[in-house]
C-alpha cells in the first residue's frame, strides 16, 4: 500500500508517499480501507519529531480516519466487512490502509458523506472527554474556547450549545452560534470576559495555548471554574500564581489523548456514540471541512494547517516578555502582498512598544518589528508590480518579528543588487526615516552642514552614509572612542564624543560661530535648547526620538533671530498613501547609492528570532553599532 513516510524530523517538505507493506491485524483490530484522514495539530508535531506516536502504534501520521471495513481480527464483534466506518487512531491514517482496535471505530452518523467523516473521531473524543467528561460542562454554564475556528474550536461550539451551554471563543466564527466571539489579536479577551458575566467570569475553560494564557486563563475563571489544556502553541513552562486558585476554588487540568490506552479510548469513543452521535444525526452538530487535498499532497496540507511563529509581546515590560508562540498567518488583502521573512531588524520604537508606550496603528500587526526583507510568498488581486519569488524589503506599521507578513504593496522595495536578503532587513525604515525627515523636511542642500546625534545607531550609521553621497558636511555625536572612530570611518568630518565635550562648543569651533543647517535628534527634551544653540541662520531641527523626555524650557527669542524651524514626526503613525510615496522617492533616490556601494548597510549583530528579548537587551545597553538583525 502507499502510504505518508515522515523520512526525518523538520519541515513539511520531509513527508513523502512511499510503497510501505500493509499493517498486519490483531485478533482485536479491524482493518479499514482509508476514504480520507484529517489532519490534526499532533500530526505536524509529530512531523518535527517532538511526539512520537505510542510504543506499538503505526509509525506513519494522522490520528482519525473514515473509509470501509476489508477485514476483521477473529475476536471482533458488531463490525463486518463492508461496514462503512471512522476510527479514532494512534497513527496510521496517513495511508491507504489502517489496523485499528475494534472500540475505536464508530459508526458513520446518519446525513454525514463518508469523507466527511473523516474530520469527526478526533475532534469528538476530544471536546467530550475533556469538556464534559472532565470539566463537566453544564446546561445554563458559560464556556471559553481559544481557537474558535479550528476543528476542534468548531466541533466545541457546536456540541457546547447543544447542550444548552453559553459558548464565548477567541478568534471564532459567529455563524456556528457562538454567543461571544472575541478578537484576541486587538481585544484582551480577559476584559471581555469579565464584561459579559458582570465580573464573574467563565466555568469553563477549552485552552490550546498553554503557557502563555495559563494566569489570564485562570483570571478568567468564576468560582469552581475549570481550565483543560489540550495544547502548548504558546509554550510549556510558566510560573503560576497559587493564590489565584485558593478564593475561586479552580481547577487546572491537561489532557492529552493520542497516549491513553486502548480500554480508555474505547471507553471515551463509547460515551462519544451515546452522547454526540444523536447531535450529528439531528443535525445540530456538522463537520466542518476547510479544504481536501489526495494524499499525495500531504506537504501542502500540513503548509496550509502550519501556524507560524512570532515573537509576542505577553505584557508590557522588560524584555524577557517577549516570547516566541505559533500565532494564525496573517491574511492579505487586495492590495497587499505575503512576505516570507528572512530577516528583521530592530529599531527603537520596538523597544517602546515593548514596554507599552507605542502601541501600532489601528488594523497594524501587534507584532513588533518596523521593517523586514524576505521572499514574496502571495500577492492581493490588486497587486501588479510583484510577484511570487521576488526577493524584497519591505517598510512596516508592525509585524516584522514573525515568519510571514502582509505589507501593503506600495510599502515593498527590491533588494539592493550587491546586498544579501537579510542584511536588507537593515534598510527600509532607516532609508524612509533619513529621506522624509533631512532631505525632503529639512531639505539638506550640497554643501550644507548637518549633525547627527547617535551617529553609530542605525539610523546614524546610514545618515553619515547618504548624507555625505549628497555632498553635504557631517557632524556626528556618539559616546565613546570607538563609535567615534567607526563614525570617521563612515565619512563624518567631525565626531565629538559627547561624555568629555560640549557639542555646542565644539560645532561652532568648526564652523566658526555660524553652527549647522540642519540636526537630526533623537534625544528631544535635554537637547533642545542646545540644538538651536548650534543652529546656523534659516537653521532646521528636526526631532526622531526623546530618548531623554519630552517636556523641555524653549527660548523663542533665538529662533526669531536666526529663522529656525523645529519639526517632529513618526515615520510609522503616517498613512499607507504618505509611506508608499516616501517609498517610491526612497528607491529613486537612495537605492543607486546602495546598489553603487557608496551606500552600505551596517549590520552589528544577528540573532534568531527566539533570541528577540537577547537583541533587546543589546539595544538598551547601547554597547552596538549600527542595526541588529533577527533572522527569522
Amino acid at each position: 500500500m502507499k502510504a505518508i513516510v515522515i523520512t526525518t524530523g523538520g519541515g513539511p517538505e520531509v513527508l513523502q508517499l512511499q510503497q510501505v507493506e500493509d499493517p498486519e491485524l490483531k485478533d482485536d483490530e479491524v482493518l479499514i480501507k482509508v476514504e480520507a484522514t484529517a489532519l490534526n495539530r499532533a500530526d505536524t508535531l509529530q512531523r518535527k519529531g517532538s511526539y512520537p506516536p505510542p510504543k506499538g502504534a503505526s509509525p506513519y501520521p494522522g490520528l482519525e480516519c473514515s473509509g470501509t471495513i476489508q477485514a476483521v481480527g477473529k475476536n471482533v464483534l458488531g463490525w463486518i466487512v463492508g461496514d462503512q466506518v471512522c476510527a479514532l487512531l494512534s497513527g496510521g491514517g496517513y495511508a491507504e490502509k489502517v489496523a485499528v482496535p475494534a472500540g475505536q471505530v464508530l459508526p458513520i452518523p446518519l446525513g454525514v458523506s463518508l469523507k466527511e467523516a473523516a474530520g469527526l473521531p478526533e475532534v469528538a473524543c476530544t471536546v467530550w472527554s475533556t469538556v464534559f467528561m472532565m470539566s463537566r460542562l453544564s446546561a445554563g454554564e458559560t464556556f471559553l474556547v481559544h481557537g474558535g475556528s479550528s476543528g476542534i474550536g468548531t466541533f466545541a461550539i457546536q456540541i457546547a450549545k447543544s447542550k444548552g451551554a453559553t459558548v464565548f471563543v477567541t478568534a471564532g466564527l459567529p455563524r456556528l452560534g457562538a454567543d461571544l466571539c472575541i478578537n484576541y489579536k486587538t481585544e484582551d479577551f480577559v476584559v471581555h470576559v469579565k464584561e459579559e458575566t458582570g465580573g464573574k467570569g467563565v466555568d469553563v475553560i477549552l485552552d490550546c495555548i498553554g503557557a502563555a494564557y495559563l494566569q489570564r486563563n485562570l483570571d478568567s475563571l468564576n468560582f469552581d471554574g475549570r481550565l483543560c489544556i489540550i495544547g502548548l502553541q504558546g509554550g510549556a513552562v510558566t510560573e503560576i500564581k497559587l493564590n489565584t486558585l485558593f478564593p475561586k476554588r479552580l481547577t487546572v487540568q491537561g489532557a492529552a489523548l493520542r497516549p491513553r490506552n486502548p480500554e480508555n479510548k474505547a471507553m471515551v469513543v463509547n460515551e462519544v456514540e451515546k452522547n454526540v452521535w444523536p447531535e450529528i444525526v439531528a443535525g445540530k452538530v456538522k463537520p466542518i471541512i476547510y479544504k481536501s487535498f489526495p494524499l499525495s499532497e500531504a506537504v501542502e496540507a500540513h503548509k496550509l494547517m502550519e501556524m507560524m511563529k512570532a515573537v509576542v509581546i505577553t505584557s508590557p515590560g522588560d524584555p524577557e516578555v517577549l516570547q516566541l508562540q505559533e500565532v494564525e498567518e496573517p491574511e492579505i488583502k487586495d492590495d497587499e502582498v505575503l512576505i516570507k521573512t528572512e530577516a528583521a531588524a530592530l529599531n527603537r520604537g520596538d523597544i517602546y512598544q515593548r514596554q507599552g508606550f507605542y502601541p501600532p496603528p489601528e488594523g497594524a500587526s501587534t507584532f513588533p518589528g518596523l521593517e523586514c526583507s524576505g521572499i514574496i510568498e502571495a500577492v492581493g488581486e490588486n497587486v501588479s508590480r510583484w510577484k511570487v519569488g521576488d526577493k524584497v524589503c519591505a517598510l512596516l506599521s508592525g509585524g516584522g518579528y514573525a515568519e510571514k507578513v502582509a505589507v501593503p504593496a506600495g510599502q515593498v522595495l527590491p533588494v539592493p543588487s550587491g546586498v544579501s536578503l537579510s542584511d536588507a532587513a537593515s534598510l527600509p525604515e532607516v532609508a524612509c526615516t533619513v529621506w522624509s525627515t533631512v532631505f525632503t523636511t529639512s531639505r539638506l542642500c550640497p554643501g550644507e552642514t548637518l549633525l547627527i546625534h547617535g551617529g553609530s545607531s542605525g539610523i546614524g550609521t546610514f545618515a553619515i552614509q547618504i548624507a555625505k553621497f549628497k555632498g553635504a558636511k557631517v557632524f556626528v555625536t556618539v559616546g565613546d572612542e570607538r563609535k567615534l572612530a567607526f563614525c570617521n570611518d563612515l565619512g563624518a568630518d567631525l565626531c565629538i564624543n559627547y561624555k568629555t565635550e560640549d557639542f555646542v562648543v565644539r560645532v561652532k569651533e568648526e564652523t566658526e560661530g555660524k553652527g549647522v543647517d540642519v540636526i537630526l535628534d533623537c534625544v528631544g527634551a535635554a537637547y533642545l535648547q542646545r540644538n538651536l544653540d548650534c543652529l546656523n541662520v534659516d537653521g532646521r531641527l528636526f526631532i526622531i526620538g526623546s530618548i531623554s523626555g519630552f517636556v523641555a524650557e524653549l527660548n523663542i527669542a533665538a529662533m526669531f533671530a536666526k529663522r529656525l524651524s523645529i519639526r517632529a514626526a513618526a515615520l510609522r503613525t503616517r498613512s499607507v498613501e504618505e509611506k508608499a510615496s516616501i517609498v517610491k522617492e526612497v528607491e529613486n533616490n537612495l537605492w543607486p547609492a546602495i546598489m553603487s556601494g557608496k551606500v552600505k548597510p551596517v549590520v552589528h549583530q544577528r540573532f534568531p528570532l527566539r533570541e528577540a528579548a537577547e537583541a533587546h537587551r543589546l539595544m538598551e545597553s547601547g554597547n552596538h553599532i549600527g542595526k541588529i538583525l533577527l533572522i527569522a
